[in-house]
């Protein structure tokens, strides 16, 4: 039987995990349902239904896809090293990759941006962490 700190270093594992599946899930959905809602905040304007479906997919579709996928890690002990991996990695490449863009803009940034910014690396911190603990548990054989 696990012991209570194994057992409560796993459930932080699975519920950090369960918590990055439901973030990306609840962006997936607010994307697919309400697509210029979602990139006004941003001053991304919509224009055609080209622009619309292409934000659908990419911001509803591969959200929810990864939201899938870190599901089906949190199921299993044997892949929540996994999708911890990919949840880490997945919240990193957004963080980095918009603080490049904030970086680059010759205009200042709004608010979202900014809480954008502290969802990517908060989440992407957490998800480490708790990858962290993850390994360590499968090297103690728990």
């Amino acid at each position: 039987m696990a012991s209570p700190p194994s057992r409560a270093a796993g459930f932080f594992v699975t519920g950090t995990l369960a918590l990055a599946a439901v973030g990306f899930a609840a962006f997936a959905v607010q994307w697919l349902v309400h697509p210029s809602a979602m990139a006004g905040p941003l001053g991304i304007v919509l224009q055609n239904g080209d622009a619309t479906s292409d934000a659908r997919a990419v911001y509803g579709g591969l959200e929810l896809g990864l939201a899938a996928f870190l599901s089906y890690c949190a199921m299993s002990a044997a892949r929540r090293t996994l999708g911890l991996t990919a949840a880490t990695f997945a919240m990193l490449g957004l963080g980095l990759a918009r603080l490049g863009g904030v970086l680059v803009a010759p205009e200042g940034v709004t608010g979202a941006t900014h809480q954008l910014l502290g969802t990517d690396f908060g989440g992407a911190a957490l998800c480490a962490v708790a990858l962290w603990v993850s390994r360590s548990l499968h090297r103690s054989g728990v």
